[in-house]
């Protein structure tokens, strides 16, 4: 039969590729840990897929023989028969005379009727042949686990009850790997009496107490007592029946007292055996007075049982134990993977609208962040201005190519809204007006002009003004404002009237030699009132002494 587990490192593969998926396409967190991030779970990935390797290689070889065994076994039965029938783990006394029946080589699977009974010799092996069943069986784990106790082995009840505490944890230990709450079952192999009964099967006999729940309930086990005693009644001429009848009494109460107390106390650390059934047989190995339970009889009765031989192999195994086990319903580990995959892309797409959620948040808050900047910066202040208008085109320009182009994975998943953002952004920048652009100013040195204190221009001082002529003719539009200033050098009245004379002389000039209507200029002589220099140096007052042309927007246009 083709084992198949559950496919883990496909699921971590999986889970990996989906998570570097949304890492890097929708980026939940931060990005400047995107690489960092990456490396990691690409190392954790490997190291699991490692992890998980090296345990299916051990765990391959550990399980060959078991697998390997059921598989000669089981040859013969259907597939399907297979996968149903109930499938039991033996441990504990005498597996030998259970399962070898004359075999030269140990037995590990014996096919009964309705069943399939693997044994696990040792304890300690429960997890591990545990873990195989539910490889062979496609994830199922076993239906149940019979501890097989012969008393009579035992030379007092304390090595049996530490031998039962070492079972215990044993079986915990398997309950809680294989995630299943296993049905634990005891049976007791004990010669009750040295009578032989008139049918020789009837000491092959179960007296069984079994359910599809847990069961530590006298009451259960008084009914097996009350059909021992009622088999005795009516075979009141056998004295095989009332002597059985009477051990079985005495045998019952012995195993609740010892097993059940060992499995089942709370006290120890180990969880409490699951206990679904429990049965008792006549047959067993060879027993003697020394023998714990027959140590109990003795101190109850004054009396010494007789030496017993030892029943002949086989031994029957408990069918009708495991009658009544409960039939749990199981998953595939294809199906559970599956569900885990779901889950982990569920978890993945959360993912992906968390990061969604917040880059849209962040645009939007962006943006917005960028219209109020803008809006705040009056038009007086038009470099900042302009710096807020750049932002508010790279975000229109970032929309746009969205609407054309669509939206990016770390936007989409319908929480985009930045086509909303469109119409403000637009609206915005069509707002923004250029403020005019400076006047332009000429500043010519007075004194290369006109000669001192006077308001007429100087023979050959034309050439110095062909530059303003030419800025005048490249600006038709432009009114001319022609300035004259002095230095602080004699009165002030007569340096304002020579200013204002000079400026009239020039532009008179101005007009003649540019055809300029002499409507579009205006003159101001402002004296020594606006220094550009200290007056206290003769470099400072040189500097005082100039006029000025300066073209200007006609605001009447």
């Amino acid at each position: 039969m083709k084992t198949l587990g559950y496919p883990a490192r496909t699921i971590i593969v999986f889970a990996t590729l989906l998570a570097l998926a949304v890492h890097w396409f929708v980026q939940p967190f931060r990005k400047e840990w995107l690489w960092l991030s990456t490396l990691g779970m690409l190392l954790v990935a490997a190291g699991l897929v490692g992890w998980r390797t090296r345990q299916l290689s051990r765990a391959r070889e550990r399980r060959a023989p078991i697998l390997k065994a059921l598989g000669v076994a089981t040859v013969d039965i259907p597939l399907d028969l297979r996968t149903r029938m109930p499938l039991v783990l033996v441990t504990g006394d005498a597996l030998g005379a259970l399962f070898d029946h004359g075999a030269r080589e140990p037995r590990l699977v014996f096919i009964g009727d309705g069943a399939i009974w693997l044994r696990v010799d040792r304890p300690a092996d429960l997890l591990e042949v545990a873990l195989a069943m539910r490889q062979w069986r496609d994830g199922q784990p076993p239906d149940g686990v019979v501890l097989s106790i012969a008393p009579a082995l035992y030379a007092d009840a304390d090595t049996l009850s530490q031998r039962l505490r070492l079972v215990r944890q044993a079986f915990a230990d398997a309950s809680r790997i294989v995630s299943a709450r296993v049905p634990g079952y005891v049976a007791v192999y004990q010669r009750l009496t040295r009578r032989e009964p008139r049918d020789a099967n009837a000491a092959r006999q179960w007296h069984c107490v079994s359910a599809s729940a847990p069961i530590i309930d006298a009451q259960r086990f008084e009914a097996v007592l009350r059909h021992a005693e009622a088999d005795a009644r009516h075979h009141a001429d056998a004295p095989y029946a009332a002597a059985h009848a009477a051990a079985l009494a005495s045998i019952i109460g012995w195993t609740q007292r010892v097993v059940f107390g060992a499995l089942t106390d709370p006290r120890q650390p180990a969880t409490p055996w699951m206990l679904y059934g429990a049965g008792w047989i006549d047959c067993g190995p060879a027993s003697d007075a020394a023998k714990p339970w027959e140590q109990v009889v003795q101190s109850q009765t004054r009396i010494a049982p007789a030496s017993v031989a030892a029943t002949p192999a086989p031994w029957p195994l408990p069918q009708p134990l495991i009658e009544a086990m409960p039939r749990r319903a199981t998953m595939s580990p294809r199906v559970a993977a599956l569900g885990h995959a779901i889950g982990i892309a569920a978890l993945a797409a959360a993912a992906a609208f968390l990061g969604a959620g917040r880059h849209n948040a962040e645009l939007l808050e962006r943006v917005h962040a960028d219209l109020d900047r803008y809006a705040s910066i009056t038009p007086d202040h038009d470099a900042a201005r302009r710096d807020a208008l750049q932002a508010l085109v790279a975000d229109r320009d970032e929309l746009d190519r969205y609407a054309r182009t669509g939206v990016p994975l770390r936007l989409s998943f319908g929480l985009y809204h930045g086509a909303l953002l469109l119409p403000p952004l637009n609206a915005a920048i069509a707002t923004y007006q250029p403020p005019p652009p400076p006047p332009a100013v000429i500043t010519l040195d007075s004194m290369s002009l006109f000669d001192s204190g006077r308001a007429q221009l100087k023979p050959g001082s034309t050439r110095t003004l062909v530059e303003a002529v030419e800025m005048i003719r490249a600006h038709p539009g432009k009114r001319i404002l022609v300035a004259g200033y002095t230095d602080n050098a004699g009165n002030a009245a007569s340096n304002l009237k020579l200013s204002s004379a000079r400026a009239a002389a020039l532009r008179d000039w101005l007009i003649e030699a540019s055809g300029i209507a002499a409507t579009q200029f205006a003159i101001q002589g402002y004296g020594d009132t606006r220094p550009i220099a200290g007056n206290d140096t003769p470099e400072g007052r040189a500097k005082n002494r100039r006029v000025e042309i300066t073209l200007v927007p006609d605001t009447r246009q």
